[in-house]
């Protein structure tokens, strides 16, 4: 009972440890199996690294240090600052009036230049009462004035330039609105002929027997590439009741009152400032001219005689507004530490601030302007419409917003709050969005791991059981199958053994008189040791040594 007691404890134990060994060798393999990107265990400690503040100055006292400012796209839409402990985005709309162009028209502004289809044979200038032309054109060629006779003289005209300068850069404006205005009145004398002095013409109409001035203003770029005729007015009835004289003392003079031009439709007028400021952002020019076209009707005793044909004022303004271009952003910016450690893992990372705004928003403008943010050069999917914006400080986002996907260790957290321009639009104010208490706040752990990693360890156990389980295992085998049995037993099994193998037993059997032969050869050798002297020659006889009684000993 006693020897199967032990064999079941035995079984038991080895068992047990070979079951402890299959455990940890399956254990240890799938720590070493777990891949790079899935942070191992260890036999380790964890620092808790709870709601850190991870930015500088969020009330951005002072000067605003470490926040700064960046621009992108149109330098011109966006500007940024720091304010009564407010960092400030500035919508830099911009309204602007140009009205340089207005009343009598002055000499020292506007520049002569010959018509370049009717030439100069008529008098100019630039008076008191504005751009002034008079002429007579004497259809006999031998008549006393200049150029009389001469078939060129009886197309004349004149022009007065003014180049105009403007502050800023068109190309970043809209022009909304535009107007231009020119009155002018005229005198001549009734040699003049005119539709209404010809019944079949009575009812208006040109025709080449007339005779007729015509007003007009222009713009056109810098270097007349491109212009547009914006208000002309052509004389009708001025000079009618035709008296067919020659007699420059008996002709009487009839007058046209102050008119004003016939002038383009604003959207016209728009369009055409528009296309000349694109070839010059900056300068366009407007013209001023006054043409006579004196029909050569009756030679030898017409005389057609123009006292005053006058540009009285001249009229243009428009107004322009600045352009918001798509894409342009400025953005506040904050570069702040890098989450260190050994084995960190980030649990939560969460942002928020608040912001406002000094009007609304003009949303039917621009519905997609809004504010992003941006860490690690990652947008949040999350924007800010700024037709939400409010006049008062109010959060980004209740319980702030989840950055926690955003964040990365081992490298510095950046921070960018930008205002994006969404569309293309024009702005006549500057609008201010505001942004304060800006908070990111970061919760990591980080593991300090032992000197052995837990991989390692599993290793080192599962040796040691393994070894362990071999050893008990071999000593299970030898108990069943030598140990168990008595030592006698063990022998005759050897023998048994040896018998059924084919080479010849270890122990020799030899007859019994040769075995003691043997014996006494040995036991006389250890008692030649004891004897001195010669040895004798005489033969022993063993029946003188012993009786042949058994136990008797001679006499």
């Amino acid at each position: 009972m006693k020897h199967r007691s032990k064999i079941k404890i035995i079984s038991s134990l080895i068992v047990f440890i070979s079951l402890l060994g299959i455990v940890n060798l399956t254990l240890s393999v799938k720590i070493i199996n777990i891949p790079d990107n899935v942070e191992k265990l260890h036999s380790s400690g964890i620092i808790d690294h709870d709601n850190i503040l991870w930015l500088e100055n969020p009330n951005f006292n002072d000067t605003g240090t470490p926040w700064f400012s960046d621009t992108i796209g149109d330098v011109t839409d966006l500007t940024a600052s720091i304010n009564l402990n407010q960092a400030d985005f500035k919508v830099e709309g911009d309204v602007r009036t140009f009205s340089d162009i207005y009343g009598v028209p002055q000499s020292s502004d506007w520049v002569e230049f010959s018509h370049s289809v009717r030439p100069l044979p008529l008098t100019r200038e630039i008076n008191e009462f504005g751009c002034n032309v008079s002429h007579v054109y004497d259809e006999d060629a031998s008549g006393p004035f200049p150029n009389s006779g001469d078939q060129t003289a009886n197309l004349a005209g004149v022009l007065w330039k003014r180049n105009i300068s403007l502050p800023v850069d068109m190309s970043d404006y809209i022009i909304t609105t535009a107007s231009i205005s020119a009155v002018v009145n005229g005198s001549a004398d009734t040699d003049i002929e005119t539709p209404s002095d010809h019944p079949p013409f009575a009812d208006g109409g040109y025709a080449s027997l007339f005779d007729f001035a015509r007003f007009y203003v222009e713009i056109s770029d810098v270097n007349n590439i491109e212009s547009y005729e914006i208000a002309h007015n052509k004389t009708l009835n001025l000079g009618q009741t035709y008296a067919g004289r020659r007699d420059y003392n008996y002709a009487t003079r009839v007058y046209m009152n102050d008119t004003n031009m016939t002038t383009v439709d604003e959207d016209i007028l728009i369009f055409a400032l528009t296309q000349v400021l694109k070839h010059d952002n900056y300068n366009f020019t407007v013209t001023l001219g006054i043409e006579v076209d004196s029909e050569d009707n009756y030679p030898g005793y017409e005389l057609d005689v123009w006292n005053s044909l006058l540009i009285k004022s001249c009229d243009l303004s428009f107004t322009y507004i600045k352009r918001m271009d798509t894409a342009s952003i400025v953005s506040w910016n904050q570069i702040g530490n890098k989450i260190n450690g050994t084995n960190v893992k980030i649990i939560d990372g969460n942002l928020n601030f608040k912001y406002k705004i000094d009007q609304s928003w003009p949303s039917s403008l621009s519905p997609n302007s809004e504010i992003r943010v941006v860490i690690n050069d990652k947008q949040h999917s999350e924007t800010i419409k700024l037709a939400s914006a409010t006049t008062d400080f109010q959060y980004a986002k209740f319980g702030g917003y989840n950055v926690t996907s955003l964040l990365n260790e081992g490298i510095n957290i950046s921070l960018s709050i930008q205002l994006v321009i969404a569309d293309d639009f024009g702005l006549d104010r500057k609008i201010i969005v505001s942004i304060d208490d800006v908070y990111l706040l970061i919760t990591y752990t980080e593991t300090i791991p032992d000197t052995i990693e837990e991989p390692w360890i599993a290793t080192g156990f599962f040796i040691i059981t393994a070894i362990a389980a071999l050893v008990l295992g071999g000593f299970l085998i030898m108990y069943i199958k030598v140990w168990r049995f008595p030592i006698p037993i063990r022998k005759v099994r050897k023998y048994n053994k040896s018998l059924s193998a084919d080479k010849n037993p270890d122990i020799k059997v030899m007859p019994r008189k040769i075995s003691f032969k043997k014996n006494y050869q040995d036991e006389l050798k250890k008692s030649n040791r004891l004897l001195k002297g010669t040895p004798t020659n005489e033969k022993v006889i063993p029946d003188k040594i012993l009786d042949k009684k058994e136990g008797n000993l001679p006499k």
